[in-house]
């Protein structure tokens, strides 16, 4: 008999199976039947609302995402927290790439309101505490200046994310992007090199040039 781990785990599946095939999320949970060998009764004893079926999946994207940016640090210097951003912007985007449906599902979500306590407010703040964090360090290490506002700093790079982000969704149909070749991936990568070493520039410390802008 199929554990009731294995049945939550296919009934994900099923759901994002159906997102991925309909464009849509399952306004039932019904609907997820004919996918699984579950029947009606055990889905229902699995998710007690089609809302909590959603925030099961959108669970399931943030922990394939937080993976992938996991994985990113590991292959980065752990002594430069500049590169260790830069691994982390390479993966996220990889990821986005690779997982198209799962990614226009968190940023659709992510541009609405977000539930304080649900999967997608605790991955959100985690990234601005990391990227805060590793700001934070730069500036230790004096690749920033110390009077380099952190904060702001990382508000600036909140917004560069958010807008990559809808590169991936609107790209399409925005006319700014009429005539360029390269793929969304490649544009935002680019994106954001241009942004971090701009940042470090303009917050060089006046003693010493910075060592760990990233072409």
């Amino acid at each position: 008999m199929e554990g009731r781990g294995n049945i939550y785990q296919s009934l994900i599946f099923a759901a994002q199976e159906h997102l991925e095939e309909s464009g849509r999320l399952p306004s039932d949970l019904a609907e997820l039947a004919p996918r699984t060998a579950a029947s009606e009764e055990e889905i229902r004893s699995m998710f007690s609302s089609i809302e909590e079926l959603h925030e099961g999946l959108i669970y399931h994207a943030v922990t394939l995402l937080n993976d992938a940016l996991r994985e990113g640090v590991i292959q980065a210097n752990t002594a430069d927290p500049i590169e260790q951003m830069h691994s982390i912007a390479h993966s996220y985007l990889a990821w986005a790439e690779a997982n198209p449906t799962l990614f226009r599902l968190l940023v659709d979500r992510l541009c609405g309101p977000i539930k304080p306590g649900s999967a997608l407010h605790r991955y959100t703040s985690s990234m601005r505490d990391l990227y805060h964090r590793k700001l934070s360090e730069a500036q230790r290490l004096g690749i920033l200046s110390p009077d380099t506002d952190i904060d702001i700093s990382t508000m600036m790079l909140h917004c560069l994310v958010k807008g990559g982000n809808m590169m991936f969704l609107t790209r399409s149909t925005d006319p700014w992007f009429d005539g360029d070749s390269r793929s969304t991936r490649e544009l935002a990568e680019r994106i954001f090199a241009e942004f971090m070493g701009n940042l470090i520039r303009a917050n060089a410390p006046a003693s010493a040039p910075a060592t760990s802008e990233k072409a």
